[in-house]
């Protein structure tokens, strides 16, 4: 702004004085003009520095998230607004959800503690899960009996006058979560077997098969549901529509299912054939070890020694490579791939869909 009042008051004053110019020295004008051409030329420059400076203004994308944000700090209130009154219309289904929850994760986590005491597993443990995982299930059951919600377990629709989003959610909610108490409890059993009726380092493969097989089966509880919910009980609605959607979500739903498949398919071959981990180590390879295993931190019992040249028992072996593809010690690879579910861990994936 300053260089225009300048160039303005420069200008005024050559009109002034134009009366006077033919009269006065030529150096007078000259000057005048180089003034103007300074100045002028000091005014391009800022203003091709002004242009420079363009690049950094911001962006139409950056101008568009802060409109975004801006919009939602002015809708957020009533964004909390919605959200506390669907939480407190569902408070019950929330609570029941949180709580099964819970006992999955505690049920869950007792579970892979035990597995990895291996022999010196607690039973009354094990029966605690049982009965603690049957009586939440039986209780959940009861209370909302008129409903019948163990008939999605059998793919059959529960007692309910209607389908909308939050009942189906209601519904695969609780099928999911009994299915899990039921692999835990399936996990329980093979773990609760004796050593005589199964070794401990076959139990990994037991483990594997179960969790396989019930993430099949919790994938195809929820398509009749999802069917009826989709075409929906109206007679108005669209049957095209309905039909669209259903071949969408049957298209998705098969390739889903074909991953399943496949790794109940690579489960059961692993079951069915030995995997050998390393060879016995013989006497002097024992005692080059020190004659104590560095995972149990005791006496070797049935050694094996990897390709590391590394030596340890058998049963605590497995049970790490259960859990790891590399040796304890130097972290070389002991295994190809990784078997997840053999620790006996249970997804905590929630199936919607």
């Amino acid at each position: 702004m300053w260089l225009l009042t300048v160039n303005q008051v420069l200008r005024k004053m050559q009109r002034r004085h134009s009366s006077n110019t033919d009269n006065g020295p030529p150096e007078s004008g000259h000057r005048g003009s180089s003034l103007l051409q300074h100045v002028g030329g000091d005014h391009r420059t800022h203003s091709d520095e002004g242009g420079d400076e363009q690049p950094g203004t911001p962006a139409p994308a950056l101008s568009e998230l802060k409109a975004v944000v801006c919009w939602l700090q002015k809708g957020l209130p009533f964004i909390l607004i919605l959200l506390a009154k669907v939480c407190f219309q569902h408070k019950l289904g929330i609570a029941v959800c949180i709580g099964m929850a819970s006992t999955f994760a505690y049920a869950n986590s007792t579970l892979r503690e035990q597995v990895s005491l291996k022999e010196k597993r607690s039973v009354l443990v094990i029966l605690w899960i049982l009965a603690f995982l049957a009586g939440n299930t039986l209780y959940v059951l009861y209370t909302f009996s008129s409903q019948q919600l163990y008939n999605s377990l059998i793919f059959l629709k529960p007692n309910l006058e209607t389908l909308d989003f939050f009942d189906l959610l209601w519904i695969v909610g609780i099928a999911d979560f009994v299915l899990k108490y039921v692999t835990i409890a399936l996990k329980c059993l093979v773990l609760a077997l004796p050593k005589i009726i199964l070794a401990v380092k076959s139990k990994g493969k037991f483990y594997l098969v179960i969790e396989e097989l019930s993430q099949l089966f919790r994938s195809l509880v929820p398509i009749q549901l999802w069917y009826k919910y989709i075409m929906g009980d109206d007679s108005s609605n669209s049957y095209f529509l309905g039909g669209v959607l259903i071949v969408l979500y049957s298209l998705c739903k098969s390739f889903d299912i074909c991953g399943r498949v496949g790794g109940v398919r690579k489960a059961l071959k692993l079951l069915c054939t030995s995997q050998n981990y390393g060879v016995r180590a013989t006497g002097q390879q024992c005692t080059e070890a020190g004659d104590i295993c560095a995972i149990c931190q005791a006496e070797f019992r049935e050694p094996l020694i990897l390709m590391c040249q590394h030596v340890f028992c058998e049963e605590c072996l497995c049970l790490w490579l259960d859990r790891e593809r590399t040796c304890p010690l130097c972290r070389s690879v002991a295994v190809d791939t990784l078997r997840c579910w053999k620790d006996g861990a249970t997804s905590a994936h929630f199936q919607v869909y």
